[in-house]
């Protein structure tokens, strides 16, 4: 489960991130709100926290955006600001929870575990066979709906195209997609760029690297294919033979 942590302080960051970690977390940590914005054009988190004072903008102009694009993740700020009235306005732009500053770490993660448990209630997973949904080849899982993919119940970090390439074959898992196919799909502006193997060369890294069984397979002179049962080799056949005693 990965856990964004938006925090300028280096010292706090590190103590944080170490503390999820601990935790059985992923943390994904960035020093700024632009950063952020960008990062969450393409991936999604189980929960976020925000620091208020933020060297770019305002972490509740974070928030606001957040929101305004419809992420339900949930927002937990952190801030020195003691007075109700910031408590407040946190919370009415869209924040989940409030912590004050300085903290506890026991007490941020109880309340990080209570978020996760509110997000995951959200989210419930539903698999539909092939209309959309979930689609899990061996123990990679792929949601369309919450674009989220995970291997051995750990998330992949994929930019925008891998992700979209990634739910295009999960989608035909079993067939061989052209790379023609492929460029088509993921966008006019990448047609003829000769980028798709790129793109499939840091896909496979990230989903096959570390495990046994190879998922995405590349079918010489035909294309590539999601499958956890990739075409074989015909066997060579070998005549028995009778060993004299």
């Amino acid at each position: 489960m990965e856990i964004l942590l938006i925090e300028p302080s280096q010292e706090l960051t590190e103590t944080v991130r170490r503390r999820l970690t601990d935790d059985g977390y992923t943390a994904v940590c960035v020093s700024n709100g632009t950063d952020a914005l960008k990062l969450l054009d393409s991936l999604r988190f189980e929960s976020i926290l925000l620091e208020w004072s933020l060297p770019d903008m305002d972490g509740v102009d974070v928030l606001r955006e957040l929101r305004t694009r419809r992420l339900d993740t949930p927002v937990m700020v952190l801030s020195s600001r003691a007075c109700v009235a910031d408590r407040v306005l946190a919370l009415d732009s869209g924040a989940d929870d409030y912590l004050l500053r300085p903290f506890h770490l026991d007490e941020c993660m109880a309340r990080v575990r209570r978020m996760v448990r509110t997000y995951q209630r959200r989210t419930p997973p539903e698999y539909d066979g092939t209309n959309g949904g979930i689609h899990c080849i061996a123990d990679l899982t792929v949601d369309l709906t919450q674009h989220v993919a995970t291997r051995s119940g750990k998330r992949l970090l994929l930019s925008a195209k891998e992700s979209a390439i990634l739910e295009y074959f999960a989608q035909h898992a079993g067939k061989i997609l052209t790379r023609a196919e492929i460029e088509a799909h993921i966008s006019a502006q990448d047609a003829g760029s000769g980028l798709v193997p790129v793109y499939i060369h840091y896909l496979r890294q990230k989903i096959d690297e570390g495990h046994p069984l190879p998922l995405l397979h590349t079918v010489r002179g035909k294309g590539y294919m999601l499958s956890a049962n990739p075409m074989r080799k015909p066997r060579r056949c070998f005549r028995p033979v009778t060993c004299a005693v």
